[in-house]
């Protein structure tokens, strides 16, 4: 049985070079917490999505900004948080992307989202103040 853990939030700059540094974090936190293989796979395609969007589209001009993100290992699941400061934005209210269109007659964009929603088991996002948090949460027995 792995251990149960909760750790407070660990902030990075919101540039691609913290891309890295962010997956490492969750993922070893994620593997000490019993989540393995295609779940493992699953859970960092995910968060490459979302930290990505949150580096390429939560701030302004001056592009300057961190990423919070905090691990809560609980009894039956994972809850990772990634919190930004930047421009109130529900990736959850997003529209769907057509996926019977053919790709050249698509929109950019929906693909990443559509993939979190798919991959995690709850996402749940809220605005507090001037924080977008969006909540990942990964079963750990499936």
């Amino acid at each position: 049985m792995a251990e149960s853990f909760q750790l407070e939030r660990v902030s990075w700059p919101a540039r691609l070079e913290s891309l890295p540094l962010v997956q490492e974090y969750v993922e070893t936190l994620a593997q000490r917490s019993g989540i393995h293989g295609k779940r493992l796979i699953q859970l960092s395609v995910a968060l490459e999505e979302v930290v990505v969007n949150i580096i390429n589209h939560a701030y302004d001009q001056t592009g300057r900004g961190d990423i919070l993100v905090g691990f809560d290992d609980q009894a039956e699941t994972v809850v990772i948080s990634l919190v930004d400061r930047g421009l109130a934005f529900n990736p959850l209210e997003a529209t769907e992307p057509n996926v019977e269109m053919g790709l050249l007659d698509r929109p950019i964009g929906g693909l990443g989202i559509m993939m979190v929603k798919k991959f995690m088991d709850k996402v749940r996002y809220e605005r507090h103040g001037n924080e977008n948090i969006l909540y990942l949460t990964l079963n750990k027995n499936v």
